[in-house]
Parts: structure tokens; C-alpha cells; sequence
């Protein structure tokens, strides 16, 4: 299930601390990065630390185990193709 919080403090509070995929949204709505991680709360709170990738929401998807997040992520990175990814 695919939930969409913004990024503020508050709502940032709210993302659960479980393994997941995750996509950094621009404020027209457009996905600038996706990533995995084992834990999701912790993990976009650290993109708020790097003032370089500027994002108005993030939408996330708890998956059972980190593996899957990653299955997940392989996906998003092809359809997406988010231009932040790309700078690797």
C-alpha cells in the first residue's frame, strides 16, 4: 500500500520505521529519486539533510523484508528513470 506524506517534521514523524520503498516527489508531483532501505523513517529523514535534492513529498511503501524493497526499487528506477538516480 502506497502512502504519501509531506515533507514536514511532523508528518515525517508519522512514516513507519520498517523496510520499504520510497519516492522523493518534486511539487509538481514528479519523482526525483526512489531508493530502498530497511528502514524508511530514518532513511528520508536523511534526504532532508542534503539540501541538493529538493523534494515537496515523499511516497512510501513498507514491504515485508528489505529484499523486496529492493525488488521494488529495480522497478520504480526503470519506469521512473528519476533524474537524481542518474547522478551515480
Amino acid at each position: 500500500m502506497v502512502k504519501k506524506y509531506p515533507n514536514t517534521p511532523k508528518s515525517r514523524k508519522k512514516i513507519p520505521s520498517r523496510p520499504g520503498a520510497y519516492n522523493l516527489k518534486n511539487k509538481k508531483g514528479k519523482t526525483v529519486y526512489t531508493g530502498e532501505t530497511k528502514n524508511l523513517r530514518r532513511r528520508v529523514g536523511e534526504h532532508n539533510r542534503d539540501k541538493s535534492k529538493r523534494f515537496s513529498h515523499v511516497t512510501i511503501t513498507p514491504t515485508p523484508s528489505k529484499t523486496k524493497a529492493k525488488q521494488l526499487e529495480k522497478k520504480r528506477l526503470k519506469s521512473y528513470k528519476p533524474p537524481e538516480n542518474k547522478k551515480k
